[in-house]
C-alpha cells in the first residue's frame, strides 16, 4: 500500500472525530431545540386549557349559580302559587339550562314536581342516586351528577347540578333543585376551539368516564383508568393519581383515535365540577418544524464534513511524506536478522518492526516468568518449611494435668518466615522434666534444618539424665554433619520435680534467670564450654541449682536483647533485668506475655531484628501445708 493509504486512514480518524463532535453539537441543538419548544407546547396548551375551561366554567359555575338563586326563592314562589312561573322565566332567561325541576318532599305528606323545560325533558330524568344519603354540609354546597340520557332521548346525554331547599331558619330539607345542562353542547363547545390541525380535546369525571369526546362512542364506554384509548409512557396509576387530587401534568403516550400515533398530551382540572380537562396534541405536529430545521443542519454538516476531508487529505499527504524515513529507520533497528521488507505501507512497516521487537521481548519476558514460577516455587518451598518447623516446635501454652508442679508457658516469633531459634520440653521420666532453648547462627532455611537436627538429636538422646553428657553427644554428631559450618548456642536443663534441682548445661548461650516469689532475681552466669556444631570433641561441664515454690526460671534468645526502637538503639540487659522484677508472683504466661508486650511497645513500628524466643517455667511442688 502506498503512502496514500496512511493520509486516507489518517484522514478518515480524524474525520470520524469531527463527525463525533459535528454530531454532539447537533444533537444538543436538537435536544435544546425539543426542550424550548415543549415549554413552548406546555405554554400553549395551558392557554388552549384554560380558554375550555373558562368556557366550560360559564356553564358549570352559571348552572350552581342559577340553582343555588332558585333554592333561595323556590319557597316563596310556591307560596304564592308562582313557582311554575318563575321557573319558566329563569329557563327562558338562561340558554345553558335544558330544564329546571323542582321536588317537594314534605308538601301535604305529597310528593310533587314543578317544572319547566326547553328541550324534551319536561319531566326530571334521572333518579337521586344517593342524594338524600349526603351529609347536610355537603349538600349546602351542592353536588353534580354523574352524565345520564335524557328518558325522552336516548341520544340527548345529560348532567344536572342539585341543590336542597331548606326551610327558613332550619336545617330540614324541604325540597331540591336539579338544574339540567346538555353535555353534547359542551362537546360542541369544545370541537369549535381549534387545537392544531389534528389536535382535540375532551372531558372526564372523577372516576375517569368519557362525558366528553370527538368519537360519540367513547362517551360514558371509555375510561380513562379501566381502558385508556390511550397507552400512556408514563405509569398509568400516577396519572390516575394526579387527575383524582386535581393537579395538572403532561407526558407521552400513542392515541388509539389518532390510529396509534404517538402524541403528546396535557390534563388540567376543571373548577368545582371535578372534571378534567385532556388536550391531546400529535407528535408529529408537533415537531414538524423543528424536524425541517433539523434535516437542513444534517445537510450542511455532511457537506462540511466532505469539504474537511478533502482539505486534510491535501494536508496530510504533504505533512506525512518524511514517515517513509522513520519507517524504514525502526525497521532496521528492531527487525530479525535477514528479515526483508513485504510492503511500503509505513505503518504495516512499523506494524512489523514491533513485532520483530515484540518477539525480541517475548524472550525476555518469558524468561522473568520462568523466574518468577522459580520464585513462588520457593516461597511455597518457605512456607511448607515454616510449617515444618512450627510442628517441631512444641505447644506454647502445654497444661500438664499429672504434673500440677509444673506451669510452663512458651513462644517463637521468627524475624523472617522461618527462624534458627529453638525451644523444647518433654518429661523424660515421671520425674524429670528437660527443658532447652537454642539459637542457631544465621537465619532462613539453612539455619531452621540445622535448628531441626538439633532438636532431632536432643529428643534422640534424652535418655540420658545428664545435661553435661547429653550436650556433648548432641555437639559430635552435629559437628559430623555440618559440612556449611553452622553451629548453635545451647542451654539444656533437667529438673528432678521432686527435689527441684536443676541439673544444667549452657554452651555460650544468654545466661538464664530466676525470679524468686520476694521479687529478687538471679542470674545462672555460667557457661560450660563452646556452641555446639564447631569442636567435635569438645566435653562440657555442668552446674546445678535448686528451685524453690513459686521461683520461675525464665530462657531467653539474643532476639530479646538486640530488639531495637525507631532510633536503633538495642532493649539491652540492662531493660531486661529492671523489667524482671516487676514479674513478681505471676503466672509463666504471664511473665511471657508482659516481656513480649514491652519488646512490642519498644521497637514500635521498627521491623523485628532477630528471632525471639522466650520460655518460663514455674516451678509449684506441692507442699505439706498445701492440701
Amino acid at each position: 500500500m502506498s503512502q496514500r493509504g496512511i493520509s486516507f486512514r489518517l484522514n478518515s480518524h480524524v474525520t470520524a472525530f469531527a463527525i463525533l463532535i459535528i454530531s454532539a453539537v447537533v444533537y444538543t441543538n436538537h435536544y435544546f431545540s425539543n426542550k424550548i419548544l415543549i415549554e413552548k407546547i406546555e405554554e400553549g396548551a395551558i392557554n388552549q386549557s384554560s380558554l375550555v375551561i373558562s368556557r366550560i366554567s360559564r356553564i358549570t359555575v352559571g348552572t350552581e349559580e342559577i340553582a343555588r338563586n332558585v333554592s333561595y326563592q323556590a319557597l316563596y314562589y310556591d307560596k304564592h302559587k308562582d313557582l311554575d312561573f318563575f321557573l319558566q322565566q329563569v329557563v327562558a332567561s338562561n340558554k345553558i339550562l335544558e330544564s329546571i325541576h323542582v321536588k317537594w318532599l314534605d308538601k301535604d305528606q305529597t310528593n310533587f314536581t314543578a317544572s319547566h323545560s326547553t328541550g324534551l325533558c319536561q319531566q326530571r330524568c334521572n333518579p337521586d342516586d344517593g342524594f338524600f344519603n349526603k351529609s347536610l354540609e355537603s349538600l349546602s354546597l351542592g353536588v353534580w351528577s354523574k352524565p345520564f340520557y335524557c328518558s325522552n332521548d336516548t341520544s340527548h346525554l345529560l348532567v344536572e347540578y342539585r341543590v336542597p331547599i331548606y326551610h327558613p331558619e332550619s336545617t330540614t330539607i324541604a325540597g331540591l333543585v336539579y338544574c339540567e345542562i346538555s353535555l353534547q353542547k359542551m362537546k360542541q363547545m369544545l370541537s369549535e376551539i381549534k387545537i392544531g390541525e389534528k389536535g382535540y380535546s375532551f372531558i372526564i369525571n372523577n372516576e375517569g368516564s368519557f362525558i366528553t369526546h370527538p368519537n360519540d362512542e367513547w362517551i360514558l364506554h371509555k375510561n380513562l383508568y379501566k381502558n385508556p384509548p390511550v397507552t400512556f409512557y408514563d405509569d398509568l396509576a400516577e396519572i390516575e393519581s394526579k387527575i383524582r387530587s386535581g393537579r395538572i401534568g403532561s407526558g407521552y403516550g400513542l392515541s388509539e383515535y389518532l390510529n396509534n400515533q404517538k402524541a403528546w398530551y396535557y390534563f388540567a382540572p376543571l373548577p368545582n365540577s371535578k372534571w378534567t380537562v385532556i388536550i391531546v396534541i400529535p407528535e408529529k405536529e408537533l415537531f414538524q418544524k423543528i424536524e425541517l430545521t433539523f434535516r437542513k443542519i444534517i445537510l450542511v454538516s455532511v457537506v462540511g464534513i466532505l469539504l474537511l476531508f478533502v482539505l486534510n487529505m491535501l494536508i496530510f499527504r504533504k505533512i506525512l511524506s518524511p514517515l517513509s524515513q522513520i519507517a524504514n529507520a525502526i525497521h532496521h533497528f528492531t527487525s530479525l536478522p535477514g528479515k526483508q521488507k513485504k510492503t511500503k505501507d509505513e505503518i504495516l512497516i512499523l506494524a512489523e518492526s514491533f513485532e520483530d521487537w515484540q518477539a525480541k521481548y517475548g524472550l525476555l519476558i518469558k524468561e522473568q516468568s520462568s523466574t518468577a514460577n522459580e520464585k513462588r516455587k520457593f516461597e511455597k518451598d518457605l512456607k511448607s518449611a515454616r510449617e515444618i518447623q512450627l510442628n517441631i516446635i512444641p505447644e506454647g501454652k502445654p497444661i500438664f494435668p499429672e504434673h500440677p508442679e509444673i506451669d510452663l508457658s512458651a513462644v517463637l516469633k521468627p524475624a523472617e518466615a522461618i527462624g534458627g531459634d529453638l525451644y523444647d520440653y518433654f518429661f523424660i521420666d515421671k520425674d524429670h522434666l528437660l527443658v532447652t532453648i537454642g539459637d542457631v547462627s544465621g537465619k532462613g532455611i539453612a539455619a531452621s534444618l540445622f535448628m531441626a537436627i538439633a532438636s532431632t538429636l536432643i529428643k534422640t538422646h534424652a535418655k540420658i539424665l545428664s545435661a553435661k553428657d547429653l550436650v556433648s553427644l548432641v555437639n559430635q554428631e552435629l559437628s559430623d554433619r555440618n559440612s556449611n559450618q553452622y553451629f548453635v548456642t545451647l542451654f539444656v536443663g533437667i529438673l528432678d520435680l521432686r527435689s527441684g534441682s536443676l541439673d544444667y548445661c549452657n554452651a555460650a548461650h544468654n545466661y538464664p534467670y530466676i525470679l524468686r516469689p520476694d521479687g529478687a532475681v538471679q542470674i545462672l552466669s555460667k557457661s560450660h564450654g563452646l556452641p555446639l556444631g564447631i569442636y567435635k570433641n569438645k566435653t562440657y561441664k555442668n552446674s546445678n541449682v535448686d528451685l524453690k515454690f513459686g521461683d520461675v526460671l525464665l530462657l531467653y534468645t539474643d532476639g530479646v536483647i538486640n530488639s531495637q526502637d525507631i532510633n536503633d538503639k538495642h532493649y539491652g540487659i540492662e531493660k531486661l533485668e529492671n523489667n524482671l522484677h516487676n514479674l513478681t508472683d505471676l503466672s509463666a504466661v504471664e511473665v511471657v506475655e508482659r516481656l513480649m508486650k514491652s519488646i512490642a511497645i519498644y521497637e514500635g513500628e521498627n521491623k523485628q531484628a532477630d528471632d525471639i524466643t522466650l520460655v518460663a517455667l514455674k516451678y509449684l511442688p506441692k507442699t505439706e501445708n498445701q492440701a
